[in-house]
């Protein structure tokens, strides 16, 4: 279960979130929140069996609801076990990963600071880090927190995530742009020849 998170997954997640940072900020638990999030998601780390009884369509609603309350209740704030409990009732709680990501996003752009996911062939050198972090903090206006990730099969370029935004200046990328344009024009000209 504890697979990559999708676009759709994460836009759903996202209604839970907003509601519950809204609530966790006129409650004054906005870091608290947060933190509970974090440890959640590392307990489904290490319990991954956790995570597929709470998202397995398999086990019946009440019952998740009655392992809600005795492992979370009383230890968690009752505004994340709650949240947890309108998931279950909606058939959501195979969403809590993507609840994270989202919750932590939220929060972020409250605390005037944006995730920007920067991914790299090779590792960022210190200045260029620098030098990334001062030009997207400009562009958006808030703080930016790079979040790095190497993947050496971009070969080159690097690729960037602002929120919805996608920069994508890697080599492979044009090198497909490139095959691209070579079938279309190899097909052209085969057909055209016709």
């Amino acid at each position: 279960m504890s697979g990559s998170i999708d676009e759709r997954q994460l836009a759903i997640a996202r209604v839970y979130a907003q509601a519950l940072l809204g609530l966790a900020d006129r409650q004054g638990e906005v870091d608290e929140i947060l933190e509970q999030l974090n440890q959640l998601r590392s307990l489904m780390d290490e319990a991954p069996a956790l995570e597929n009884f709470l998202a397995t369509p398999l086990v019946q609603e009440e019952s998740r609801k009655a392992a809600l309350e005795k492992l979370f209740r009383g230890r968690a704030s009752d505004l994340l076990v709650d949240t947890l409990q309108v998931m279950n009732r909606k058939g959501r709680l195979g969403l809590i990963r993507a609840l994270v990501v989202a919750y932590r996003a939220e929060y972020e752009e409250l605390k005037g600071r944006i995730d920007v996911r920067v991914t790299t062939a090779v590792p960022l050198s210190a200045s260029l880090r620098q030098r990334l972090r001062v030009a997207t903090s400009e562009v958006t206006g808030k703080e930016a927190q790079l979040v790095e990730k190497v993947d050496q099969s971009i070969l080159g370029g690097m690729i960037l995530r602002i929120g919805d935004r996608k920069i994508d200046t890697s080599i492979a990328k044009e090198i497909r742009q490139l095959n691209e344009q070579m079938v279309e024009r190899a097909s052209r000209e085969l057909y055209g020849g016709i």
